[in-house]
């Protein structure tokens, strides 16, 4: 299992727990605090995966919103810093993975009103950079291994979807829910790809085995959808779903977009904000095709708690759960049955 894989297993999750506790030990515990009335600087820590990110990405508007003109600075990681970076209101945007001179220099000079981990649990690295930072009050949602270093412990409600459990701060400030969905102008900056007439997203790439969703069914969905719409379908897939789509691409030629021209998140932005509608395993492109505003089918396993964190947010969405705790158990027929009502839908609100 590779290590990005094993991130989600309990075996890493209590071997981090171990870690964040003994740091515990060694750091001071501080005292509670209430907010402030006004925030005029705030740093952020933002998580690694994609997915986290662009859910961050509503947050970072209302927060703006909210406090015009906010000294705002975000760390994140190399892998995700270009979701950010081109944000015109975020002050400083800095890597704190790979760890580098200029975060380290920017954490230990500025003197921040408030630092805000919006993790649901806890992390050694956030540990580690909320020690260093220099701030009058530090916040966290609630968590038993997270509170000692923090001065106020926010609601940490599981029953939330995490694009609002992200903005657990701004509900101190009169925020009410459900936020706006958001992406920065310059994701729609890149057009798609494809002229060729009306077409379907749709997502192979797994992310990790418990995902992945069999080269059988995908061919009976596709098979439905090429027989039964004038569509075509685009084909987004990673390297380990690469042979499943060259084998679907021989078999439906030129009704089937693969490879595609989407080396980033704005590319694949371009593709699928033209797309007819997006149907997607649970990974990141559904939470980017919901800040679009696209229709979108998903596909989930039977975690109920990742579901309700994880689904679409905020958007027109049919979505398919499976029966275990793998997609892959999904019914081909589940998928095109919400396809067919989806389509249906579409077509009358377009007339």
């Amino acid at each position: 299992m590779s290590l990005k894989n094993s991130l989600n297993d309990p075996q890493h999750k209590f071997h981090r727990r171990i870690i964040v506790g003994f740091l515990n030990t060694l750091y001071k515990n501080l005292p509670k605090k209430e907010l402030p009335e006004s925030i005029n600087s705030i740093i952020i820590i933002a998580q690694e995966k994609l997915g986290d990110a662009i859910l961050l990405l509503p947050f970072l508007k209302a927060l703006n919103d909210r406090f015009p003109g906010i000294a705002i600075d975000l760390c994140c990681t190399s892998y995700n810093r270009k979701i950010f970076e081109g944000i015109s209101f975020i002050r400083n945007c800095v890597s704190y993975r790979p760890y580098n001179l200029r975060f380290s220099k920017l954490i230990r000079s500025e003197q921040y009103d408030v630092l805000y981990n919006p993790k649901s649990g806890p992390s050694s690295t956030f540990h580690h950079i909320t020690n260093k930072v220099n701030a009058n009050v530090k916040v966290c949602l609630n968590d038993s291994y997270n509170n000692p270093i923090y001065n106020v412990h926010l609601p940490n409600d599981n029953k939330k979807h995490i694009a609002e459990k992200y903005c657990e701060l701004l509900n101190n400030y009169g925020l009410s829910s459900p936020i706006e969905n958001w992406l920065p102008k310059y994701f729609y900056e890149f057009p798609s790809t494809i002229n060729d007439g009306e077409y379907v997203a749709l997502n192979m790439s797994a992310g990790h085995q418990s995902r992945k969703y069999p080269y059988e069914k995908w061919k009976t969905i596709i098979s439905h959808i090429l027989q039964n719409s004038n569509m075509k379908v685009a084909l987004f897939c990673s390297k380990k779903e690469t042979k499943d789509a060259q084998k679907l691409k021989t078999i439906f030629k030129e009704k089937i977009h693969y490879p595609l021209n989407s080396p980033d998140l704005y590319h694949a932005s371009g593709i699928i904000n033209e797309s007819v509608l997006l149907i997607s395993l649970d990974t990141s492109l559904i939470h980017l095709a919901a800040a679009l505003q696209k229709p979108i089918i998903g596909l989930y396993s039977n975690d109920i708690l990742n579901y309700t964190r994880y689904k679409p947010y905020n958007v027109l969405s049919k979505n398919v759960k499976s029966s275990s705790e793998h997609i892959r158990d999904i019914d081909p027929k589940n998928v095109i049955e919400n396809f067919d009502q989806m389509i249906n839908n579409i077509t009358k609100a377009s007339t």
